[in-house]
């Protein structure tokens, strides 16, 4: 057990499977920890933490925040903050705020479009304890025959091209890292080549952000092919700074993607970039100590 997985979602966002089932199943792929990222939320963590007493898989705490940057959607990841502190859990009821009137705004867009009866009561009911993300949105008009599947509901209807799409309000990512920090935190740019930027243009991210504190990069990712990881490696150690790793596992949200392994078993993180985090944790909560050290 000396594989990880630094990228994980549940059900608490717009992965399927719950925070408990994700513990059970990092046991029997035979992870020795993962880190539950779910976006702008920390609802499962508690959960997740409790699930995992006594198997021998750590559970990392994370969140993974949506930011915009030149106009495309950049996401920040950030582990072994307070979550639990005041101040952190209202910013984040801040950013929820933001996201239900994205979400409002969005379904009635679909409505006035196509006539389907997709409402925010309609998703929360569906899905009570998630955060409502355009996954959710795609589920509910799949699963009612209004679309044949996901895939066609972001093609027609949710993707950033598609009509019936409302951008994220504009939380940047130094907004995402500072706020990381301040709670102990450590900030780390997810999938750098998911955002369509030039190399120039990347370098200038990594730059800016690093000036406001970024400690780290997704350099392993599921989706990275061919010199994708070098390159990333290489962009870590010209700026100093930490390497993670992800699977990004949603579920069945994105079926092809297995926890720990990703795609047709192309992914494998070693355990020690989670000792370079723990090694660079200015915080870490001593709530999670029931799982170090397996």
């Amino acid at each position: 057990m000396n594989t990880i997985d630094l990228h994980v979602h549940s059900d608490c966002s717009d992965g399927s499977w719950t925070p408990e089932e994700l513990v059970a199943l990092a046991q029997t792929v035979g992870l020795s920890a993962f880190a539950l990222t779910d976006h702008d939320t920390t609802d499962g963590i508690d959960r997740a933490v409790r699930a995992a007493e006594g198997t021998g898989v750590e559970v990392v705490p994370g969140i993974e925040f949506s930011t915009r940057y030149l106009h495309r959607d950049v996401h920040i990841l950030g582990y072994f903050m307070d979550y639990r502190a005041e101040s952190f859990q209202q910013k984040l009821h801040e950013f929820l705020n933001a996201r239900d009137v994205r979400n409002r705004q969005m379904c009635e867009r679909i409505r006035e479009h196509t006539g389907f009866p997709i409402s925010m009561e309609a998703l929360t009911a569906c899905f009570p304890d998630a955060v409502i993300t355009r996954a959710h949105m795609a589920a509910w008009l799949t699963d009612r025959g209004c679309v044949e599947t996901r895939q066609i509901a972001f093609d027609k209807y949710l993707g950033d091209h598609a009509p019936c799409f409302v951008p994220k309000a504009e939380t940047t990512p130094a907004d995402a890292i500072r706020l990381i920090l301040s709670h102990g935190g450590i900030p780390v740019l997810a999938h750098p080549l998911l955002y369509s930027l030039s190399r120039k243009q990347l370098h200038q991210l990594v730059g800016e952000l690093k000036a406001e504190g970024l400690m780290g990069i997704e350099a392993i990712y599921v989706l990275n092919r061919g010199s994708d990881e070098a390159f990333l490696r290489s962009l870590a150690e010209q700026y100093g700074l930490l390497i993670t790793g992800g699977s990004d596992f949603h579920g069945k949200n994105k079926p092809d993607i297995a926890l720990g392994t990703g795609i047709k078993s192309g992914l494998s993180i070693p355990r020690t970039l989670l000792d370079g985090l723990k090694a660079a944790s200015p915080c870490i909560p001593p709530a999670l100590s029931n799982s170090r050290g397996s």
